[in-house]
């Protein structure tokens, strides 16, 4: 690896802040999204599409994610960190405007696709210009980039679909970046190219397997919105084609041994995409039942993504307060427990007789314990990664949480839709079929554990 060509300080300064504020518009985007799209849907009368037009954003990020990566070390980051600025306001502006929920699908994947794309290169700016020593403070910066949005995303998308119209969530993005990417873009060029690396022998494989993957899981999350009376034997076959061709393709972009938890690296990486999937599965599905069982509106529905976002930077605050070896071994075990609890809890209030509180109440619980977790993997994977294929482990990583976002999701919408939609039932079988991947993921926490260094099978 290259030393950091240093750049002054007021330029560093300037990344900072620049970096802080890209990170922190896209988490605003994701959470108020996630809060506006049960209403946006029924008044663009899409309801079957809900699970497709909340996921496929997240399909498209998993293929620019992977690619994104060579693309910074061959070009630079400075062609990347532009294209998915540029596709992401596209994508924001084509929803905006959505005359209809397939139109609002369009919009929503071309914002994807622009995501993957620009979160890689800022990474790779830190490495290339920022002294090791103040890099940790950037990416912690980074972390705490979401906090902020996540806990008043909801509740400014709640007010401006209930006073305002449900297309500023998505156009105020583009047009707080109109006023700052002009200055942005000269202070960008200021920075010197990073040494360039030639293409990896294996980049044009790893694009195959990369594309074939986000095709199969966008294919589940399109068969997701098939109408309750149409699934057929062969929509389900089609499901279960994809399933299986996802999961093959899938295996060279994660270390080996992942799917199947064989090894600490492995099961930690598999672990993060099980645990991300199902929070963010059950969130989306929240306000919306919270809409159809309980009657809330925007603003209300809004709060329950706020708590869980509270309690999730809380579970993290106390988990990178826990120093113990013996104490931290026991984090992925207990902290599943209690967002396994905090779901079950939440799935009471799905009953139409129970206060739709208890749903908030459990989610509480939820966020608090994948809090405690959740960061501690990644610190984990990267500890039992040797030197040299750090930046893969964070590329599995990153590949791990969106594809298994973007899968549970995709089933989600898949149980919702066969349960009739709408209903409690319904409700009932997308967050049965979330338990019972954490129930599967308490078992892999037992693989997650220390070891001296990292082998391939």
């Amino acid at each position: 690896m290259s030393k950091p060509q240093i750049v002054n300080e007021s330029l560093e300064k300037w990344l900072k802040i620049f970096s802080t504020l890209l990170i922190s518009l896209v988490a605003f985007e994701t959470v108020a999204v996630a809060t506006a799209m049960p209403f946006v849907v029924e008044i663009l009368h899409g309801e079957n599409f809900y699970a497709l037009a909340s996921g496929v954003a997240l399909a498209a990020q998993m293929l620019t994610t992977v690619l994104a990566g060579p693309w910074c070390d061959t070009r630079g980051p400075k062609p990347s960190l532009y294209t998915g600025t540029l596709l992401f306001i596209a994508g924001l502006l084509v929803a905006t405007a959505a005359p209809s929920v397939q139109i609002l699908i369009v919009g929503r994947a071309i914002q994807g696709l622009g995501g993957g794309l620009m979160v890689v290169p800022l990474y790779v700016l830190v490495s290339a210009h920022v002294a090791p020593a103040r890099q940790p403070a950037f990416f912690a910066l980074f972390s705490a980039a979401w906090v902020l949005p996540s806990m008043v995303g909801p509740v400014i998308a709640g007010y401006l679909v209930d006073y305002v119209h449900w297309r500023w969530v998505f156009g105020m993005t583009p047009l707080l970046l109109a006023f700052v990417l002009p200055f942005s873009v000269m202070k960008i060029q200021r920075f010197p190219n990073p040494p360039l690396q030639p293409a990896p022998k294996r980049a044009g494989k790893i694009a195959i397997f990369a594309i074939g993957t986000a095709s199969m899981v966008g294919l589940l999350q399109v068969l997701s919105g098939t109408e309750a009376g149409e699934f057929d034997w062969q929509i389900f076959a089609a499901i279960l084609l994809a399933t299986v061709a996802t999961f093959v393709l899938v295996r060279p972009l994660l270390p080996p041994g992942s799917l199947r938890a064989a090894n600490p690296l492995g099961a930690t990486v598999l672990m993060r995409g099980m645990l991300n999937g199902t929070f963010l599965t059950v969130e989306i599905f929240l306000p919306l039942m919270l809409k159809n069982i309980h009657g809330w509106g925007p603003t209300q529905a809004g709060i329950v993504l706020t708590a869980g976002s509270f309690s999730w930077a809380l579970g993290s605050w106390i988990q990178g307060r826990i120093f113990s070896q013996t104490y931290r071994a026991l984090l992925p075990f207990w902290g599943t427990v209690g967002f396994l609890l905090g779901i079950l809890i939440a799935s009471v209030g799905i009953l139409p007789q129970v206060p739709g509180w208890m749903a908030i109440f459990g989610w509480l619980i939820a966020g608090l314990g994948i809090g405690t977790i959740y960061p501690a993997l990644t610190v984990h994977a990267l500890e039992i990664t040797p030197p040299g294929a750090k930046g893969a482990t964070s590329s599995a990583v990153q590949v791990a949480d969106t594809m298994g976002a973007a899968l549970c999701i995709a089933y989600g919408g898949i149980i919702f839709a066969v349960a009739g939609g709408g209903g409690p039932t319904a409700f009932f079988a997308v967050i049965g079929l979330m338990a019972a991947i954490l129930i599967l993921a308490l078992f892999v926490s037992n693989r997650v554990g220390v070891m001296e260094g990292y082998r391939n099978e």
